[in-house]
């Protein structure tokens, strides 16, 4: 049964497409695009307007549920072959574009993008490969196209492909936008509460030297630690872990589907994370990676069985459906907002026989708390397109913009813990990459929660 605001986009994007051949939906991710666009594919194929739909997304695992998902609402095989309605491909696909240029040119074929924001050009300024091909090969062959995003912008501020932006501004316009704070209120998404986790005493030791620091931030910016090499040691592992175990525990005790994603820095990382969860806490779990060839059949599995924990290295992040997933311990060492929210969205998807919070453990590192804070944004003000003139001396040197003002309340939890660098197997070119650092104490943890402002919405 479609909800209330997939009603609404169906409706407003067949009435769009009699006056425009492009349609960008704007949903915030766990909302349910992908059912959506399919709908949006059979009113125009029912309304005799296409013929044919090729849907492209970022990776294997989402190709396949797309797959499925049109499967089902089109009630016709969607693999490319003989007298299937469709395809679904990977955007890595479009380096061999000949025969989709013939298909194009000689049909008519609504062409969906998954995720559009992997796509990138700006005439000539630096771009993907990807939003290249696209630009120059699709825009004028489709009969329509559909753009689906949860996350509207790019890191490096380069302009979304079929997208339409105000001038001088440089505000991505969205034919049809919904936001968190309304799928919330609508039930369509979880509440998320996130917990960052501050280390409140920090003692670093360098050549015979102490110095003390009381939260991750300054150690960060002035400690000569590296993010890469806290979040990869054991103890700060292990409480992360700690508070996800028992969050996980609790809400297994009512549905014991509930299942908990930990998102690794690398498959190094992963591993240990592994080794940690199966024998410190005794906790089985399953590991997936681009390394692995079975993983896209591992993270099926893990969808339909009761299993407690999976470990992904850049597989769940974004499009990946597996509703089941409640509780994220983020231990990534990528700290850009379109990453974080497309983590946050893999355990916000709300099922009929799980509560409707959804829970993230991550440290406090600064950038990680902003963007927490302002998820009640669906384009945070920082990523506007800038024009080319002016868009390569932007990149990478954006000043995030001021936080909103939102109330957040804070549970304060005190661990105390000894840790040498000594008595972990890191890289030890990370851990000595900034300069030569011989010791870290954390005496403290310290918990803030950090989703109480949504509520005021």
């Amino acid at each position: 049964m479609l909800r209330d605001w997939q009603k609404r986009c169906i409706n407003h994007a067949t009435e769009t497409y009699t006056q425009q051949a492009t349609y960008l939906m704007l949903a915030c991710p766990g909302a349910g695009k992908t059912i959506t666009a399919a709908h949006i594919a059979k009113s125009l194929i029912d309304n005799n307007k296409v013929d044919y739909v090729v849907c492209f997304s970022p990776s294997r695992v989402v190709c396949q549920s797309i797959e499925h998902t049109f499967e089902h609402v089109l009630h016709r095989k969607f693999n490319g072959r003989l007298g299937a309605l469709g395809m679904s491909r990977t955007y890595h696909s479009l380096i061999n574009t000949t025969e989709l240029i013939s298909d194009l040119s000689n049909s008519r074929v609504l062409v969906i993008f998954d995720e559009i924001h992997h796509c990138a050009g700006d005439g000539d300024s630096a771009s993907n490969v990807w939003g290249m091909q696209i630009l120059a090969t699709i825009q004028n062959l489709a009969t329509y196209t559909l753009s689906l995003t949860g996350t509207p912008w790019r890191t490096d501020t380069l302009p979304i492909p079929f997208a339409k932006y105000t001038d001088p501004d440089g505000n991505i316009l969205c034919d049809f936008s919904y936001d968190i704070v309304e799928a919330i209120k609508d039930n369509v998404c979880r509440m998320p509460q996130i917990t960052a986790i501050d280390l409140e005493h920090v003692v670093v030791k360098k050549n015979h030297q102490l110095q003390t620091y009381d939260n991750l931030q300054h150690l960060l910016e002035e400690g000569e630690v590296s993010y890469q090499a806290i979040i990869k040691h054991p103890e700060v592992i292990k409480h992360l872990l700690s508070q996800s175990i028992e969050q996980l525990d609790i809400l297994r005790c009512s549905s014991p589907n509930a299942g908990g994603l930990i998102v690794a820095s690398s498959y190094l990382h992963a591993l240990q994370i592994q080794s940690i969860l199966s024998g410190h806490f005794n906790k089985e779990s399953t590991l997936v990676s681009c390394r692995l060839d079975d993983s896209p059949e591992l993270i099926e599995y893990f969808k339909n069985n009761q299993s407690e924990w999976i470990i992904s290295i850049a597989m769940i992040s974004e499009g990946t459906d597996i509703p089941r997933l409640q509780v994220c311990c983020n231990l990534t060492d990528v700290t850009t907002e379109l990453y974080f929210r497309q983590i946050l969205g893999r355990i916000l998807r709300v099922t009929q026989t799980q509560s409707h919070f959804a829970y993230m453990s991550m440290l406090a590192e600064p950038k990680l708390v902003e963007y927490a804070k302002r998820l009640d944004e669906a384009v945070p003000g920082t990523y506007t397109y800038q024009k080319s003139a002016h868009l390569l001396d932007s990149i990478d040197n954006s000043t995030p913009k001021e936080l909103p003002k939102k109330t957040s309340s804070s549970n304060d939890n005190k661990t105390s813990t000894e840790l040498n660098f000594d008595s972990f197997d890191i890289n030890t070119h990370q851990l000595r990459s900034k300069n030569q650092v011989d010791e870290l104490v954390l005496s403290e943890f310290k918990s803030q929660i950090l989703s109480s402002y949504l509520c005021e919405y």
